[in-house]
């Protein structure tokens, strides 16, 4: 059995993995008052810590967390996917990094957390609040619909803009002028909802402007109908129309 340690300013913890994220909340925890050795690279080898927080791809972490083990007291993974078989506890920042972002970054964002144990939760707990998030837990049963719906909210919709900045371009449209339309659109979505938010001819009921949209979607017409139809649904469900 592991002894859990309490969290002060003395805590030591290793970030173990120098990619994207490895970097930003080795920074912010830094930045935090705790004693930080790294980011590390994973194949380098784990110094004494009392905690170990991998920041590696998903297939690292088994390996990875049974070399970090015997030279730290809890060993943590930052996945939003990998359940808590090879670790202690878990804490995954709801957000996307590009890598060069400042400590605050974490401030005010969801963190899903989980541990084996109480204390195994409360550490993860009191990262997240260090770091300036608001903690939300996750179990290993809901994991796969947990990545799966922040990976609808975010890779999802980078996939659905990179189509309507190249169906824009023929037509003189920038990403500039689009935009605006997506923030007031995410705005509206976070007020109250996409059924509520929802406009277009699709709501209206406009099959012909909905047709001639799609014959100019060339090559992206299957992912025009794909959410087309995902669009009709939300309409169907919420009696609009």
């Amino acid at each position: 059995m592991h002894s859990t340690p309490a969290l002060t300013p003395d805590t030591t913890i290793a970030v173990i993995g120098a990619g994207r994220l490895g970097g930003v909340l080795a920074r912010a925890l830094r930045a935090a008052g705790f004693d930080v050795r790294g980011p590390l690279r994973r194949e380098d080898r784990a110094p004494d810590a009392d905690i170990a927080l991998l920041c590696v791809p998903d297939s690292a972490i088994p390996a990875v967390a049974f070399a970090a083990r015997p030279h730290a007291r809890l060993v943590g993974h930052v996945s939003g996917a990998t359940p808590l078989t090879d670790v202690d506890f878990s804490i995954h920042p709801l957000q996307t990094f590009t890598g060069s972002e400042g400590p605050d970054v974490f401030r005010g964002i969801g963190a899903a957390i989980d541990g084996r144990s109480d204390g195994d939760r409360e550490v993860a707990d009191q990262l997240a609040r260090a770091l300036g998030a608001t903690p939300f837990p996750v179990d290993d049963a809901h994991r796969a619909e947990y990545h799966a719906a922040a990976s609808f909210a975010s890779n999802f919709v980078l996939t659905v803009l990179d189509a309507a900045e190249r169906l824009g371009r023929d037509a003189g449209v920038e990403r500039a002028h689009l935009a605006p339309l997506v923030r007031q659109t995410v705005d509206n979505w976070a007020a109250s909802g996409a059924a509520s938010a929802l406009t277009g001819p699709i709501v209206r009921g406009d099959d012909d402007t909905v047709a001639r949209q799609r014959a100019a979607s060339g090559d992206l017409q299957p992912l025009f109908d794909a959410l087309a139809t995902a669009t009709r649904d939300i309409v169907s469900r919420e009696g609009r129309g």
